[in-house]
């Protein structure tokens, strides 16, 4: 379910198709070591400022945490611009506007030449002057999940009291933008696995609608949703896209296997020794794309997926 700003129902191309399009593995891509692909995402840092009820960070902490390191990211960029990727992705589990120099490698990204330059936030620290300066740096796309539709639920689920001032954020990107045609800007809603689920993504949408070029439902993962997941949907699922159409790259500047879960067994190369492309055509990652090719997981690190577990 998604409607546009105005209410009506989405008919052009934006971030609803363009996450389809990245969950879509085309026949060239389904290949142990597939060209390297056109869409990345960067974790410029570890740190997030909230601890939501279904993400990995909250139940599955990490031993540490931090911000990467300028000089790998400068690096990472420019190679993957040179490895043609088109869709550059700021973000992954942690808060990217937690990271004083986000702005920083927005602009550099499209300095040279990157298309497309796009976050996700959680909006708490979305003020008016840091989305001004990631507006001017040139960024194309920020996504708000917004995942609570009163003040009371968003301290349930985030442990933080903030939600009037995210829906406050969200609204003033709106009006900040103004006329420009850039930034997109988007807002999902995690639908927990409840009966209501439709009514709370209304309700939300009743919110921050008006205020969003699109939003978006999103379905619930991890340890909460395991109870109500088969071992069939695991295996619908493969070949995960995550292998084969969009890596991640951590804070620390490991190369990851998977979307949601930051867990090492997950990894497939170290960036601050290796390139982008000898990290994604290592033997590791080769061995697993081959395990999820032919739909059997069992033995590799993806046996115990969380974003699609099982009972």
């Amino acid at each position: 379910m998604h409607w546009t700003a105005n209410g009506g129902v989405v008919t052009e191309a934006g971030i609803v198709e363009r996450v389809a399009e990245t969950r879509r593995v085309e026949p060239s891509m389904a290949v142990e070591r597939p060209p390297f692909p056109t869409k990345l995402k960067i974790e410029v840092t570890g740190r997030c400022d909230l601890r939501c009820s279904f993400c990995t960070l909250t139940y599955k902490p990490r031993s540490a945490k931090g911000d990467i390191e300028p000089a790998l990211a400068f690096r990472v960029i420019r190679e993957a611009r040179d490895l043609g990727v088109r869709d550059l992705g700021l973000f992954w589990l942690g808060e990217p506007l937690l990271n004083a120099r986000l702005t920083e490698y927005v602009a550099y990204a499209k300095a040279i030449g990157t298309p497309y330059v796009f976050i996700t936030t959680n909006g708490r620290l979305a003020s008016t002057t840091r989305l001004r300066d990631l507006y001017d740096a040139g960024i194309d796309s920020i996504k708000f999940s917004v995942n609570a539709v009163d003040a009371q639920e968003y301290r349930r689920v985030t442990a933080v009291d903030a939600f009037d001032r995210v829906i406050s954020n969200v609204r003033g990107a709106w009006e900040l933008r103004g006329a420009r045609a850039q930034p997109k800007l988007y807002a999902s809603t995690v639908v927990l696995d409840e009966p209501d689920g439709e009514r709370r993504f209304e309700a939300a949408h009743r919110l921050i609608g008006a205020y969003v070029d699109q939003h978006y439902a999103l379905r619930q993962y991890g340890i909460q949703a395991a109870a109500k997941h088969r071992a069939a949907v695991l295996l619908a699922m493969l070949p995960c896209w995550s292998l084969f159409t969009e890596p991640h790259i951590s804070y620390t500047g490991w190369m990851s296997a998977c979307f949601y879960d930051h867990d090492p067994k997950y990894y497939l190369g170290d960036l601050t020794v290796s390139t982008l492309i000898a990290a994604w055509h290592s033997e590791r990652a080769a061995a697993l794309r081959r395990a999820h090719l032919a739909k059997d997981v069992a033995g590799t690190p993806c046996a115990d997926c969380l974003a699609y577990a099982h009972a």
